[in-house]
Protein backbone atom coordinates (compact mmCIF):
# COMPACT_ATOMS: atom_id res chain seq x y z
CA UNK A 1 0.00 0.00 0.00
CA UNK A 2 0.68 3.62 -0.26
CA UNK A 3 2.30 2.95 -4.13
CA UNK A 4 1.76 5.61 -6.35
CA UNK A 5 -0.62 5.63 -9.03
CA UNK A 6 1.16 3.93 -12.40
CA UNK A 7 -0.79 1.37 -15.30
CA UNK A 8 -1.43 -1.54 -13.57
CA UNK A 9 -2.77 -5.07 -14.45
CA UNK A 10 -6.46 -4.69 -12.86
CA UNK A 11 -5.46 -7.11 -10.21
CA UNK A 12 -2.65 -4.72 -9.15
CA UNK A 13 -4.59 -2.04 -8.61
CA UNK A 14 -4.86 -3.18 -4.76
CA UNK A 15 -1.17 -2.42 -4.49
CA UNK A 16 -2.51 1.70 -5.45
CA UNK A 17 -3.25 3.62 -1.91
CA UNK A 18 -7.25 4.44 -2.56
CA UNK A 19 -6.12 7.62 0.14
CA UNK A 20 -3.75 8.90 -2.56
CA UNK A 21 -4.52 12.23 -3.66
CA UNK A 22 -3.51 11.34 -7.38
CA UNK A 23 -6.60 8.65 -7.15
CA UNK A 24 -9.90 9.10 -8.05
CA UNK A 25 -11.19 9.77 -4.62
CA UNK A 26 -14.58 7.80 -3.30
CA UNK A 27 -14.70 10.31 -0.52
CA UNK A 28 -16.56 12.65 -1.81
CA UNK A 29 -20.55 13.87 -2.99
CA UNK A 30 -18.92 14.58 -7.03
CA UNK A 31 -17.89 11.19 -7.07
CA UNK A 32 -21.21 9.45 -6.53
CA UNK A 33 -23.19 8.47 -9.75
CA UNK A 34 -26.75 9.63 -10.77
CA UNK A 35 -29.71 7.84 -8.78
CA UNK A 36 -31.10 6.80 -11.80
CA UNK A 37 -27.89 4.68 -12.08
CA UNK A 38 -29.56 2.28 -9.51
CA UNK A 39 -26.26 2.03 -7.43
CA UNK A 40 -24.33 -0.06 -10.28
CA UNK A 41 -21.74 2.49 -10.96
CA UNK A 42 -20.07 2.55 -7.77
CA UNK A 43 -18.20 0.47 -5.78
CA UNK A 44 -16.65 -0.49 -2.02
CA UNK A 45 -13.56 -0.70 -0.26
CA UNK A 46 -12.86 -3.97 1.32
CA UNK A 47 -14.97 -5.59 4.04
CA UNK A 48 -17.08 -2.46 3.43
CA UNK A 49 -20.91 -2.92 3.88
CA UNK A 50 -23.50 -1.31 2.40
CA UNK A 51 -27.41 -1.47 2.69
CA UNK A 52 -29.64 0.90 0.64
CA UNK A 53 -33.38 1.80 -0.90
CA UNK A 54 -33.79 2.53 -4.11
CA UNK A 55 -37.23 4.58 -5.53
CA UNK A 56 -38.22 5.27 -9.33
CA UNK A 57 -41.49 6.27 -10.60
CA UNK A 58 -42.21 6.36 -14.20
CA UNK A 59 -44.95 8.57 -15.06
CA UNK A 60 -46.48 7.40 -18.94
CA UNK A 61 -48.45 9.52 -21.47
CA UNK A 62 -50.19 11.92 -22.12
CA UNK A 63 -49.80 10.85 -25.45
CA UNK A 64 -49.46 7.25 -27.27
CA UNK A 65 -47.08 7.09 -30.23
CA UNK A 66 -46.98 5.49 -33.28
CA UNK A 67 -43.36 5.76 -34.26
CA UNK A 68 -42.25 9.29 -32.71
CA UNK A 69 -45.10 10.58 -33.97
CA UNK A 70 -47.74 11.76 -31.06
CA UNK A 71 -50.99 10.61 -31.06
CA UNK A 72 -53.94 11.45 -28.34
CA UNK A 73 -57.10 9.49 -27.55
CA UNK A 74 -58.67 10.37 -31.08
CA UNK A 75 -56.15 9.39 -33.39
CA UNK A 76 -55.86 6.12 -31.38
CA UNK A 77 -59.20 5.84 -32.38
CA UNK A 78 -58.50 5.73 -36.30
CA UNK A 79 -55.72 2.86 -35.50
CA UNK A 80 -56.35 -0.71 -36.91
CA UNK A 81 -53.94 -3.90 -36.58
CA UNK A 82 -55.23 -6.36 -38.68
CA UNK A 83 -58.12 -4.21 -40.16
CA UNK A 84 -59.32 -4.60 -36.24
CA UNK A 85 -60.15 -1.39 -34.54
CA UNK A 86 -58.74 -0.77 -30.63
CA UNK A 87 -61.14 -1.24 -27.70
CA UNK A 88 -59.49 0.47 -24.90
CA UNK A 89 -56.82 3.07 -24.11
CA UNK A 90 -54.68 4.41 -21.74
CA UNK A 91 -55.56 7.58 -20.12
CA UNK A 92 -53.00 7.25 -17.26
CA UNK A 93 -50.38 4.90 -16.33
CA UNK A 94 -47.47 4.28 -13.95
CA UNK A 95 -45.13 2.10 -12.80
CA UNK A 96 -43.23 2.67 -9.42
CA UNK A 97 -40.39 0.20 -8.44
CA UNK A 98 -39.16 -0.12 -4.48
CA UNK A 99 -35.39 -1.85 -4.56
CA UNK A 100 -33.86 -2.88 -1.22
CA UNK A 101 -30.32 -3.72 -1.89
CA UNK A 102 -27.25 -4.72 -0.37
CA UNK A 103 -23.56 -3.83 -1.53
CA UNK A 104 -20.12 -5.89 0.00
CA UNK A 105 -16.60 -5.41 -0.67
CA UNK A 106 -15.37 -8.27 -1.19
CA UNK A 107 -11.78 -6.92 -1.75
CA UNK A 108 -10.84 -3.26 -2.83
CA UNK A 109 -10.88 -4.30 -6.57
CA UNK A 110 -14.13 -6.23 -6.20
CA UNK A 111 -17.47 -5.50 -5.27
CA UNK A 112 -20.93 -7.94 -4.49
CA UNK A 113 -24.17 -6.50 -4.81
CA UNK A 114 -28.13 -7.89 -5.09
CA UNK A 115 -31.01 -6.00 -5.89
CA UNK A 116 -34.30 -6.94 -4.99
CA UNK A 117 -36.97 -5.16 -7.24
CA UNK A 118 -40.81 -4.28 -5.94
CA UNK A 119 -43.19 -3.47 -8.84
CA UNK A 120 -46.38 -1.39 -8.54
CA UNK A 121 -47.45 -0.87 -11.81
CA UNK A 122 -51.60 0.66 -12.71
CA UNK A 123 -52.99 1.59 -15.68
CA UNK A 124 -56.42 3.21 -16.09
CA UNK A 125 -58.37 2.67 -19.53
CA UNK A 126 -60.97 4.10 -21.46
CA UNK A 127 -63.77 2.54 -23.84
CA UNK A 128 -63.05 3.97 -27.39
CA UNK A 129 -66.24 4.41 -29.42
CA UNK A 130 -65.18 1.70 -32.22
CA UNK A 131 -63.78 -0.62 -28.99
CA UNK A 132 -65.44 -2.90 -26.94
CA UNK A 133 -68.87 -4.28 -27.88
CA UNK A 134 -70.26 -3.53 -31.25
CA UNK A 135 -73.32 -4.70 -32.36
CA UNK A 136 -74.36 -7.59 -35.29
CA UNK A 137 -73.62 -6.41 -38.40
CA UNK A 138 -70.91 -3.99 -37.94
CA UNK A 139 -67.05 -4.44 -38.79
CA UNK A 140 -65.77 -7.67 -37.81
CA UNK A 141 -69.15 -9.21 -36.13
CA UNK A 142 -70.87 -11.34 -39.22
CA UNK A 143 -69.98 -14.69 -37.09
CA UNK A 144 -71.84 -13.46 -34.00
CA UNK A 145 -75.29 -14.86 -32.51
CA UNK A 146 -77.45 -13.73 -30.09
CA UNK A 147 -77.95 -15.78 -27.07
CA UNK A 148 -80.69 -14.47 -24.38
CA UNK A 149 -79.80 -10.86 -25.33
CA UNK A 150 -75.57 -11.62 -24.87
CA UNK A 151 -74.04 -10.99 -28.03
CA UNK A 152 -71.07 -13.39 -28.79
CA UNK A 153 -67.86 -13.82 -30.72
CA UNK A 154 -65.66 -16.52 -32.27
CA UNK A 155 -66.19 -19.81 -30.13
CA UNK A 156 -69.14 -18.81 -28.08
CA UNK A 157 -67.19 -16.60 -26.13
CA UNK A 158 -69.06 -13.63 -24.86
CA UNK A 159 -68.70 -10.11 -25.58
CA UNK A 160 -69.91 -7.47 -22.77
CA UNK A 161 -70.54 -3.95 -23.22
CA UNK A 162 -68.15 -1.22 -22.53
CA UNK A 163 -69.50 1.79 -23.55
CA UNK A 164 -67.40 4.82 -24.99
CA UNK A 165 -66.08 6.71 -22.23
CA UNK A 166 -66.75 4.61 -19.35
CA UNK A 167 -63.12 3.28 -17.49
CA UNK A 168 -61.68 0.44 -15.98
CA UNK A 169 -58.16 -0.26 -14.61
CA UNK A 170 -55.53 -2.92 -13.69
CA UNK A 171 -53.03 -2.98 -11.11
CA UNK A 172 -49.80 -5.35 -11.00
CA UNK A 173 -47.95 -5.21 -8.03
CA UNK A 174 -45.30 -8.09 -6.39
CA UNK A 175 -41.50 -9.22 -6.55
CA UNK A 176 -39.79 -8.65 -9.97
CA UNK A 177 -36.83 -10.36 -11.11
CA UNK A 178 -33.84 -10.13 -8.16
CA UNK A 179 -30.27 -9.75 -9.41
CA UNK A 180 -26.70 -10.54 -8.24
CA UNK A 181 -23.40 -8.35 -9.49
CA UNK A 182 -20.12 -7.94 -9.22
CA UNK A 183 -18.37 -4.96 -9.73
CA UNK A 184 -14.96 -5.35 -10.62
CA UNK A 185 -12.10 -2.12 -11.07
CA UNK A 186 -10.29 -2.58 -14.27
CA UNK A 187 -7.89 0.90 -14.06
CA UNK A 188 -7.40 3.64 -11.06
CA UNK A 189 -5.29 5.81 -12.73
CA UNK A 190 -4.91 9.89 -11.95
CA UNK A 191 -8.15 9.99 -11.27
CA UNK A 192 -9.76 8.20 -13.49
CA UNK A 193 -11.22 4.76 -13.16
CA UNK A 194 -12.84 2.30 -15.17
CA UNK A 195 -15.05 -0.47 -13.57
CA UNK A 196 -17.03 -3.72 -14.72
CA UNK A 197 -20.72 -5.60 -13.85
CA UNK A 198 -21.14 -8.74 -14.89
CA UNK A 199 -24.43 -10.45 -13.28
CA UNK A 200 -27.76 -12.30 -14.03
CA UNK A 201 -31.25 -12.25 -13.17
CA UNK A 202 -33.06 -14.78 -11.56
CA UNK A 203 -37.00 -14.73 -12.96
CA UNK A 204 -38.76 -14.02 -9.71
CA UNK A 205 -41.17 -11.82 -11.13
CA UNK A 206 -44.51 -12.66 -12.03
CA UNK A 207 -45.57 -12.98 -15.79
CA UNK A 208 -49.28 -14.11 -15.29
CA UNK A 209 -50.60 -10.77 -14.74
CA UNK A 210 -54.22 -10.61 -16.51
CA UNK A 211 -57.02 -9.06 -17.57
CA UNK A 212 -60.37 -9.49 -19.22
CA UNK A 213 -60.37 -8.08 -22.44
CA UNK A 214 -64.56 -8.34 -23.05
CA UNK A 215 -64.29 -11.34 -25.12
CA UNK A 216 -64.04 -13.81 -22.55
CA UNK A 217 -60.57 -13.90 -22.47
CA UNK A 218 -57.81 -13.30 -19.74
CA UNK A 219 -55.17 -11.23 -21.55
CA UNK A 220 -51.58 -10.49 -20.66
CA UNK A 221 -50.62 -6.81 -21.37
CA UNK A 222 -46.58 -7.70 -21.73
CA UNK A 223 -45.79 -4.18 -19.88
CA UNK A 224 -48.17 -4.89 -16.69
CA UNK A 225 -45.47 -8.03 -16.06
CA UNK A 226 -43.43 -8.03 -13.47
CA UNK A 227 -40.29 -9.95 -14.85
CA UNK A 228 -38.91 -11.56 -18.13
CA UNK A 229 -39.61 -15.37 -16.74
CA UNK A 230 -36.06 -16.43 -17.70
CA UNK A 231 -32.70 -15.85 -16.25
CA UNK A 232 -31.12 -12.97 -18.04
CA UNK A 233 -27.19 -12.01 -18.32
CA UNK A 234 -26.58 -8.38 -17.11
CA UNK A 235 -23.19 -6.50 -18.31
CA UNK A 236 -21.78 -3.13 -17.55
CA UNK A 237 -19.17 -0.87 -18.50
CA UNK A 238 -18.70 2.34 -15.94
CA UNK A 239 -15.99 5.44 -17.08
CA UNK A 240 -15.49 7.83 -13.97
CA UNK A 241 -13.31 10.76 -13.38
CA UNK A 242 -12.72 13.84 -11.43
CA UNK A 243 -10.88 16.96 -11.73
CA UNK A 244 -7.64 17.69 -9.56
CA UNK A 245 -9.37 19.98 -7.26
CA UNK A 246 -11.78 17.40 -6.71
CA UNK A 247 -14.80 20.01 -7.63
CA UNK A 248 -15.28 18.28 -10.91
CA UNK A 249 -16.66 14.74 -11.91
CA UNK A 250 -18.10 12.60 -14.48
CA UNK A 251 -18.83 9.23 -16.06
CA UNK A 252 -19.84 7.16 -18.76
CA UNK A 253 -22.26 4.12 -18.43
CA UNK A 254 -23.29 1.40 -20.81
CA UNK A 255 -25.83 -1.07 -19.26
CA UNK A 256 -27.49 -3.91 -21.15
CA UNK A 257 -29.59 -6.66 -20.10
CA UNK A 258 -29.57 -10.05 -21.95
CA UNK A 259 -32.93 -12.27 -21.70
CA UNK A 260 -31.77 -16.03 -21.71
CA UNK A 261 -34.80 -18.18 -24.38
CA UNK A 262 -38.40 -17.96 -24.16
CA UNK A 263 -40.75 -17.94 -21.08
CA UNK A 264 -43.15 -20.66 -20.46
CA UNK A 265 -45.98 -18.03 -22.07
CA UNK A 266 -43.81 -18.34 -25.11
CA UNK A 267 -42.15 -15.16 -25.83
CA UNK A 268 -39.06 -13.60 -25.19
CA UNK A 269 -38.45 -9.82 -24.51
CA UNK A 270 -35.77 -8.69 -26.90
CA UNK A 271 -32.35 -7.04 -25.36
CA UNK A 272 -32.29 -3.56 -23.40
CA UNK A 273 -29.32 -1.20 -23.13
CA UNK A 274 -29.29 1.95 -21.33
CA UNK A 275 -26.71 4.73 -21.35
CA UNK A 276 -25.99 7.26 -19.35
CA UNK A 277 -23.27 10.27 -19.48
CA UNK A 278 -22.79 12.82 -16.72
CA UNK A 279 -21.28 15.62 -15.23
CA UNK A 280 -21.48 16.54 -11.37
CA UNK A 281 -20.17 19.39 -9.30
CA UNK A 282 -18.94 19.34 -6.13
CA UNK A 283 -20.63 22.32 -3.78
CA UNK A 284 -19.20 21.14 -0.81
CA UNK A 285 -17.51 17.32 0.35
CA UNK A 286 -20.72 16.60 0.90
CA UNK A 287 -23.31 17.92 -1.34
CA UNK A 288 -23.20 17.51 -5.82
CA UNK A 289 -25.58 18.55 -8.18
CA UNK A 290 -25.24 16.42 -11.66
CA UNK A 291 -26.53 16.96 -14.97
CA UNK A 292 -26.88 13.97 -17.56
CA UNK A 293 -27.81 12.90 -20.74
CA UNK A 294 -29.89 9.72 -20.13
CA UNK A 295 -30.67 7.33 -23.68
CA UNK A 296 -32.64 3.42 -23.57
CA UNK A 297 -33.43 1.10 -26.12
CA UNK A 298 -35.78 -1.83 -25.32
CA UNK A 299 -36.21 -4.97 -28.68
CA UNK A 300 -39.33 -6.11 -29.14
CA UNK A 301 -40.80 -9.14 -28.45
CA UNK A 302 -40.17 -12.38 -30.23
CA UNK A 303 -42.60 -14.87 -29.81
CA UNK A 304 -46.38 -14.06 -28.55
CA UNK A 305 -48.64 -15.11 -25.71
CA UNK A 306 -50.65 -17.59 -26.86
CA UNK A 307 -53.75 -15.89 -25.02
CA UNK A 308 -53.16 -12.86 -25.93
CA UNK A 309 -53.04 -14.13 -29.77
CA UNK A 310 -55.99 -15.92 -29.43
CA UNK A 311 -58.20 -12.48 -28.73
CA UNK A 312 -56.30 -10.93 -31.44
CA UNK A 313 -57.32 -13.31 -33.75
CA UNK A 314 -61.01 -14.28 -32.75
CA UNK A 315 -62.29 -11.17 -31.26
CA UNK A 316 -63.71 -8.35 -33.97
CA UNK A 317 -61.40 -5.54 -32.14
CA UNK A 318 -58.31 -5.55 -30.31
CA UNK A 319 -58.35 -5.17 -26.45
CA UNK A 320 -55.89 -2.68 -26.12
CA UNK A 321 -52.39 -2.17 -27.99
CA UNK A 322 -50.62 -3.53 -25.01
CA UNK A 323 -51.64 -7.16 -25.91
CA UNK A 324 -50.07 -6.54 -29.62
CA UNK A 325 -46.45 -8.46 -29.44
CA UNK A 326 -45.29 -6.37 -32.67
CA UNK A 327 -46.07 -2.89 -30.89
CA UNK A 328 -43.70 -3.77 -28.78
CA UNK A 329 -39.55 -2.17 -27.87
CA UNK A 330 -38.42 1.14 -28.83
CA UNK A 331 -36.20 4.12 -27.46
CA UNK A 332 -35.85 7.38 -25.85
CA UNK A 333 -33.32 9.58 -24.89
CA UNK A 334 -33.36 12.71 -22.53
CA UNK A 335 -31.86 14.72 -20.25
CA UNK A 336 -31.58 14.54 -16.30
CA UNK A 337 -30.75 16.26 -13.71
CA UNK A 338 -29.66 15.26 -9.99
CA UNK A 339 -28.32 15.94 -6.89
CA UNK A 340 -26.54 13.45 -4.26
CA UNK A 341 -25.69 14.50 -0.29
CA UNK A 342 -23.67 11.89 1.43
CA UNK A 343 -22.77 12.57 5.48
CA UNK A 344 -18.78 11.29 6.09
CA UNK A 345 -18.73 7.69 6.20
CA UNK A 346 -16.51 4.91 7.40
CA UNK A 347 -13.75 4.25 4.96
CA UNK A 348 -11.48 2.35 6.67
CA UNK A 349 -9.36 -1.00 5.69
CA UNK A 350 -10.42 -4.05 6.59
CA UNK A 351 -12.15 -4.30 10.20
CA UNK A 352 -10.77 -1.83 11.67
CA UNK A 353 -13.65 0.27 11.74
CA UNK A 354 -15.52 -2.51 13.69
CA UNK A 355 -14.41 -0.53 17.05
CA UNK A 356 -15.15 2.69 15.29
CA UNK A 357 -18.00 4.68 16.96
CA UNK A 358 -19.97 7.29 14.42
CA UNK A 359 -18.94 10.89 15.62
CA UNK A 360 -23.01 11.56 15.08
CA UNK A 361 -26.72 9.93 13.89
CA UNK A 362 -25.74 11.07 10.05
CA UNK A 363 -22.46 9.67 9.33
CA UNK A 364 -22.30 7.03 6.51
CA UNK A 365 -25.70 8.35 5.40
CA UNK A 366 -25.84 9.08 1.44
CA UNK A 367 -29.14 10.12 -0.19
CA UNK A 368 -29.65 10.64 -3.74
CA UNK A 369 -32.56 12.07 -6.39
CA UNK A 370 -32.78 12.63 -9.90
CA UNK A 371 -35.71 13.60 -12.34
CA UNK A 372 -36.08 12.76 -16.45
CA UNK A 373 -37.37 14.06 -19.53
CA UNK A 374 -37.45 12.39 -22.39
CA UNK A 375 -36.67 14.69 -25.40
CA UNK A 376 -37.09 12.07 -27.82
CA UNK A 377 -39.07 8.58 -28.09
CA UNK A 378 -39.48 6.22 -31.15
CA UNK A 379 -41.85 3.33 -30.31
CA UNK A 380 -42.56 -0.14 -32.64
CA UNK A 381 -45.75 0.29 -33.68
CA UNK A 382 -48.67 2.15 -31.62
CA UNK A 383 -47.25 2.88 -27.52
CA UNK A 384 -48.29 4.46 -24.47
CA UNK A 385 -45.04 7.42 -24.64
CA UNK A 386 -43.32 8.08 -21.07
CA UNK A 387 -43.79 11.71 -19.64
CA UNK A 388 -41.11 11.63 -16.94
CA UNK A 389 -39.14 9.44 -14.44
CA UNK A 390 -38.36 10.23 -10.74
CA UNK A 391 -35.57 8.50 -9.14
CA UNK A 392 -34.69 8.77 -5.18
CA UNK A 393 -32.51 6.60 -3.02
CA UNK A 394 -31.19 6.70 0.66
CA UNK A 395 -27.44 4.21 1.43
CA UNK A 396 -25.74 3.83 4.55
CA UNK A 397 -22.32 2.85 3.71
CA UNK A 398 -20.57 1.45 7.33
Amino acid sequence: MGREPSLLLPWENSKVDLDSREIWSDKIAASDTPAGLMGTGHMHRKYQPMIGFWWMYMNMGPDYYEGSSALNLNGLEAIRFAGKPVAMGDVSMFMEQYMPMLMFGLTDNLTFMAMFPIWDKQMDMIGLPMGGFMPTGMHGMSGMTGMGGMHTGSGGLPLQPMPPGSRMSMKAIGLGDINFQWIYKLLDFHRHRIQMNLGFSVPTGSIDETMSDMAGHRVYPYDMQLGLGVPAFIGALTYLGQSEDRRWGWGVQGYSTVPVGRNNQGYAWGNSFFGNGWVSYNFTSFASINFSGVGYYQGEIHGANPTNELSIRTAPFIAMPDIVASWTGGEWAGAALGVNMRMPGFAKEGFQKAGTSPENALQGNFLTAQIVKPLYQYWNGVQYGMNWMATVSWQWWY
